[in-house]
């Protein structure tokens, strides 16, 4: 039987170039998945319904599912990291201003994504290799509240203690789910950065 000719006014459906979506995009896509679903649900196929696109276009830009999620892992390094990093090291600020930086980065949400780190914390629970990737990153953060104790005037084992106790009331904040408005967690900083710095 012959194919019907294709009227003029009628548009062929659109095919995306697979070159189209960038490699962030492919990221970003496995980021939303893993702090929605977990981890075993970043798929290649799902994250492609997602896109609404062909699968082909995901090996343009990496050679397996292992390959996005190592690069997911580097992307929740540096994402949910550098604002601390960035804020620590600026020398304009005195070291309690920057502490008080770091405050509002946890408060705002925006540079930081708590849902994100949560996702990856759960990830590690089923991953030795993920788990020392986390520990590692606390570290890193711990390490950067503890130069800023230090600045403070502490000495290095008690600047190390407050750096500790700081990081793991925040991380304890979010494992615990507690819901607060924006403006009560504001109005309550000044109170915590006052028993946590002394």
């Amino acid at each position: 039987m012959p194919i019907p000719a294709r009227s003029s006014g009628e548009r062929r459906p659109r095919q995306r170039n697979p070159r189209a979506l960038e490699r962030q995009d492919w990221i970003d896509a496995a980021r939303r998945m893993l702090t929605a679903k977990g981890v075993e649900r970043v798929r290649v196929d799902a994250l492609a319904r997602t896109l609404r696109i062909t699968r082909g276009s995901f090996y343009w830009h990496f050679s397996s599912r292992k390959a996005l999620l190592d690069a997911l892992l580097a992307d929740w390094c540096v994402r949910n990291t550098a604002p601390f990093i960035a804020a620590a090291e600026d020398e304009r600020l005195p070291a309690e201003e920057k502490f008080r930086a770091i405050v509002d980065i946890w408060l705002d949400e925006s540079d930081y994504d708590p849902a994100y780190d949560a996702a990856i914390r759960d990830w590690a629970r089923t991953s030795a290799r993920i788990a020392g990737l986390v520990r590692r990153v606390d570290r890193q953060r711990i390490d950067v509240l503890a130069r800023i104790c230090l600045d403070l005037g502490y000495d290095p084992q008690e600047a190390e203690i407050r750096a500790r106790v700081t990081y793991f009331h925040q991380v304890g904040y979010y494992a615990l789910g507690l819901k607060e408005s924006r403006r009560v967690r504001r109005r309550l900083a000044p109170i915590y950065t006052r028993v946590l710095l002394g």
